[in-house]
């Protein structure tokens, strides 16, 4: 068995997955769905940060890098956004932010 976490997002992963399970004798045999307030999911997508050769993951809320400053509107100051091993700059991936 197999637990798929956000994926497919897309019709097009849908149906790929689904040719993908037919051909392995697969199948999906639950569905659960969350209903999650979307000022939550907004807080926890978009505070989520990574470091780009190690795939480690910082949240600045539940997370966060030692070396994170805190800006006075509140939002992390992106110069402060560490990697705690190495000290390379941490990334925000294009669909983490609220405008995706």
């Amino acid at each position: 068995g197999f637990i798929l976490d956000g994926f497919p997002r897309t019709l097009q992963q849908a149906k790929e997955l689904d040719k993908l399970l037919v051909a392995s004798g697969e199948a999906v045999s639950l569905v659960l769905a969350f209903e999650v307030p979307p000022e939550v999911l907004e807080e926890r997508i978009c505070g989520r940060w990574m470091h780009k050769a190690s795939g480690r993951s910082y949240h600045v809320k539940f997370a966060p890098p030692k070396a994170l400053k805190v800006l006075e509107d509140g939002k992390p100051d992106p110069a402060s956004m560490l990697d705690d091993e190495t000290g390379e700059p941490l990334y925000q991936r294009g669909d983490d932010t609220p405008e995706a």
